[in-house]
């Protein structure tokens, strides 16, 4: 069944800039990107936001997830669908496989080291043939409530949650499928281990988002670490951002060039860029960088710190070309050094 949502209020709406996808839900409620580098499939992390403070389905709706019709759900998820951005969206009934669907939680570990901050709130490897994201965290999840949908599958009721699908036809494996309701529904299916009927809403999308939007929602989501490898790994969106008239991100990466033990060539080519421009603007944005740089506070090996790491490139005579080589600079006068032969000033 084919929807079309002309009136939406934009209150649930998934971001994509290539690269990661964030669901917004009001606020941003979940971000899941790829390891660029290869040591885990993706990461991923949620909001600390608690279900009531999400949205909350009208009675009708949840009534009729639980032992409505099939008119009478898609009578409510036509309703439930003006809390999205307008478009076309395809409403479906049918199951999950319980063999070959993985559900990801995302549960919160401590960083001892970095007060205030979190590890990487989840990661996985795309084993299974469908991944779903949670969009609560594991401590969200009531052992008595999912009890309740147990006894209630048991006497034959069935339960609904429902699913966004987020498609991309310019970039289809990293499409998004985000559980918006019925979290604890899938639990108690899981742990029957049966298939799990559910509602599908998909939407295709044509184009990406913005890289500055997902950014701004991903800043608001994720820990300094989850952003940093997310900011990071994001390098060909990065040269689309206007830093110097964004705030937000500009301070984001003044952190990274004062904190981060390494520095990538993703972040290395948006200072050349800037050095390269022929705005004042520019010019004067890179000089307050550099001076975050020059700060970098595993520059001074007296401390314990074992040096910045950052690249430098060398032109390599068999490729044709400038290759990046990973170097590692112990004091300012090295750095200054660096900065001259990229060059930067």
């Amino acid at each position: 069944m084919e929807i079309h949502i002309t009136h939406g209020q934009g209150i649930i709406r998934v971001l994509y800039d290539g690269f990661a996808s964030c669901l917004i839900i009001r606020r941003p409620v979940a971000v899941n990107w790829p390891d660029s580098r290869g040591s885990v499939g993706e990461y991923y992390a949620v909001s600390e936001l608690s279900e009531d403070k999400k949205i909350i389905l009208a009675d009708r709706l949840n009534r009729s997830l639980t032992e409505g019709t099939e008119a009478e759900i898609m009578a409510g998820i036509e309703d439930f669908l003006t809390l999205f951005e307008n478009g076309s969206y395809q409403v479906n009934l049918g199951k999950i496989p319980f063999d070959n669907s993985s559900f990801h939680v995302a549960i919160s570990i401590p960083d001892d080291k970095n007060a205030g901050n979190r590890r990487f709130s989840g990661w996985f490897y795309p084993f299974q043939d469908f991944n779903y994201l949670y969009t609560l965290e594991n401590k969200s999840i009531n052992p008595e409530r999912v009890q309740y949908y147990m006894e209630l599958i048991k006497k034959g009721s069935r339960p609904k949650p429902i699913i966004f699908y987020s498609l991309y036809n310019l970039d289809p494996q990293m499409s998004s499928a985000f559980v918006l309701d019925g979290h604890h529904k899938i639990e108690a299916y899981t742990r029957l281990k049966m298939d799990i009927p559910a509602v599908f809403i998909a939407r295709d999308n044509e184009r990406y988002s913005p890289a500055s939007e997902l950014m701004h929602g991903a800043r608001e989501l994720l820990g300094d670490m989850e952003f940093e490898h997310l900011f990071q790994n994001n390098d060909e969106n990065l040269p689309h951002i206007d830093f110097v008239n964004d705030e937000i991100l500009t301070n984001a990466l003044d952190t990274m060039l004062r904190t981060s033990e390494r520095i990538d060539v993703s972040i290395i080519e948006v200072l050349i860029r800037h050095h390269q421009s022929a705005s004042e603007n520019d010019r004067k944005w890179l000089t307050h960088r550099l001076e975050f740089l020059r700060k970098n506070i595993h520059l001074n090996t007296l401390n314990g710190k074992k040096g910045l790491n950052l690249y430098s490139r060398q032109y390599i005579e068999d490729y044709k070309a400038n290759v990046w080589f990973l170097k590692t600079l112990t004091s300012i006068m090295e750095l200054d050094t660096w900065i001259s032969e990229i060059p930067l000033e």
